[in-house]
């Protein structure tokens, strides 16, 4: 089936930060709320998220990932859907599970018996799949590139963790293939004959090897893959509709290849792209982007949401600018935990008419699961980092850094009571522990062994102690003009979580005139959980009184919920995009 199907559009704008008047509420106030049940309570949300979709990816079912389901994938079989993008499944599968071995420190010996059983199915030429018409290429053979394109990504992943001499001997073959058609491929020709109207077939097929092209010269250090990936990261181009997926795997991928060269040149150009999307008008209120680029607008992506995260990541670990790291952890709190099915899938949300994301309806096990899971080990690997004789939190969620030197843990309680904790495990010489204040926590303050810290750094910290963080949050409003056509409209939020009205709370709130329900300023109080989910979030739970447009003159109110609790449910109606009435 074509992926070129999925596409129409709509608009949707970034948020402009404009502050508005509120009753602020501070974190951890006694008897704020009353959750049944919540993932904070084991101390790892963002842990519990992980698995919550690695067990569906492992064990779970509709369809079951299973050795013969995925080399599928490889042979190109007719059937299931996608298989022309041969490679797209399996290498997604193999890196996602390469990546939690390496990050989470799991073991799983079915990725082991897979890479072998899929090796031998490689073509003389280096690619794996039906077959490949190079001469005169068609959609099915761009199709073919991409899932190849994402395979050599897995394989390469693979070898970084097992150092696999006959997973890398693969990857060179397929790089080689690459090399071999990279004259005819990477050309102004190419390019305008697979166009943005080819979406998930277009040129973006051939663009996004630079990121296992990157890898392969990390790995093997041979110039060849360097210059082939430098010369696609100069092709590289945002085209209006095209497939934002594919255009970010191309910019992580020249990302990547300044990682592994130190040659600014690509640092520059990965810079200069997140900047052009930045200012796209292509940023959605939840901190996401579309799934393809305007006019085309109509629904995101769980791929996007991924490489949007990851790439803000990588771009926070090269320069160091807090903008960045901001971004990703907004996005992490946000679009990627409402992206996240209950069944612990990833996929596609829908835009409503506000041009903000109304409804999660696609479990796209084809891609987005599979990306999802992979992301996590990109997030845990960024909770915390070690420079010289530092350690600095940079996440406020949990996660684990262990060095040759020192291993620190760090557990969240941030949904229920503000609060994340601290340990340092091991630790061999002298460090400092520094806590980053993000935008959205009015203070942190610190506790080291339960003794107060002046200012956010412990000049010393040794084996067995622990800082606890709690972070001051408080319900705030913003502007969201720029999300949408109207004027006036609000996005409201509690710390670092954006809050909306959901029907799986509040169904009687979704009538045919909800769009011109008005919040009530500066009436906003805590509200009390009525719902035991998993993966709540009871500290951020705001009630306010509405105008109701079907009876404006009898008293109404709404709860507002972090939207990321949409994991632990059925896919709900959302409304993030609020008119907003002056108090009296």
């Amino acid at each position: 089936m074509n992926r070129r199907k999925f596409l129409a559009g709509s608009v949707a704008l970034p948020i402009a930060a404009h502050a508005v008047r509120f009753e602020g509420q501070a974190a951890g106030h006694e008897g704020r709320h009353d959750a049944a049940k919540t993932t904070d309570a084991s101390g790892q949300p963002n842990r519990d998220r992980y698995h919550h979709t690695l067990q569906r990816v492992l064990h779970g079912s509709g369809p079951a990932y299973t050795s013969e389901f995925l080399l599928e994938d490889l042979s190109g079989t007719p059937g299931r859907r996608f298989t022309n993008f041969s490679g797209d499944l399996s290498g997604r599968w193999i890196g996602a599970l390469a990546a939690s071995c390496s990050s989470f420190g799991e073991d799983f010996p079915v990725l082991d018996e897979f890479v072998k059983r899929a090796l031998p199915l490689q073509h003389g030429e280096g690619y794996f799949g039906k077959s490949f018409n190079a001469k005169n290429p068609e959609d099915d053979d761009l199709a073919l590139l991409w899932g190849n394109g994402r395979l050599l990504v897995g394989l390469v992943e693979y070898y970084q963790l097992r150092h696999d001499a006959a997973a890398l001997a693969a990857a060179r073959r397929l790089g080689d293939f690459l090399v071999a058609i990279g004259p005819a491929f990477n050309a102004q020709k190419m390019a305008d004959d697979f166009g943005a109207g080819h979406f998930a077939t277009s040129y973006i097929c051939w663009t996004q090897q630079t990121e296992g092209l990157a890898g392969l010269y990390a790995a093997t250090k041979e110039t060849k893959y360097r210059d082939l990936c430098a010369d696609i990261a100069a092709r590289m181009e945002r085209r209006a509709g095209d497939h934002v997926h594919g255009y970010l795997c191309s910019v992580r991928g020249t990302l990547a290849l300044y990682e592994a060269t130190q040659e600014k040149s690509y640092l520059k150009r990965a810079v200069a792209a997140w900047n052009d999307i930045e200012g796209s008008g292509d940023i959605l209120i939840t901190g996401a982007v579309p799934e393809a680029w305007s006019p085309k607008k109509k629904r995101t992506e769980g791929c996007a949401e991924c490489d949007w995260v990851r790439l803000n990541l990588a771009l926070y670990r090269a320069t160091g600018e807090e903008k960045y790291l901001a971004t990703a952890e907004s996005m992490v709190f946000n679009e990627f935990a409402m992206n996240q099915f209950a069944s612990g899938d990833f996929g596609h949300g829908v835009l409503d008419e506000n041009g903000t994301p109304g409804t999660v309806a696609v479990r796209a096990w084809w891609c987005c699961t599979l990306h999802g899971l992979r992301t996590f080990a990109d997030v845990n690997d960024n909770v915390f980092r070690a420079a010289g004789g530092d350690i600095f939190y940079d996440l406020a969620m949990d996660g684990h850094l262990k060095t040759d030197d020192v291993a620190v843990r760090a557990q969240s309680s941030l949904a229920t009571d503000g609060r994340t904790r601290i340990t340092i495990e091991q630790q061999r010489g002298s460090y400092a522990l520094t806590v980053r204040k993000p935008a959205w926590a009015d203070a942190v303050a610190l506790t080291h062994n339960g003794r107060p810290v002046s200012g956010l750094k412990v000049a010393e910290v040794a084996a067995g102690d622990t800082v606890v963080a709690q972070y001051t949050m408080r319900f705030r409003g913003e502007s969201a003009e720029r999300v949408q056509a109207r004027p006036g409209r609000k996005a409201f939020y509690f710390g670092p979580w954006l809050l909306g009205a959901t029907s799986h709370e509040q169904p009687q709130y979704f009538s045919e005139l909800q769009d011109q329900n008005a919040i009530i300023a500066e009436s906003n109080r805590a509200s009390h959980s009525r719902t035991g989910l998993e993966f709540a979030v009871p500290i951020a739970a705001t009630s306010c009184a509405i105008i109701a447009a079907e009876y404006p003159e009898q008293a109404a109110r709404v709860e507002l919920r972090a939207v990321a609790e949409q994991t632990g449910y059925d896919p709900a109606r959302w409304m993030t995009a609020f008119a907003l009435r002056e108090k009296g």
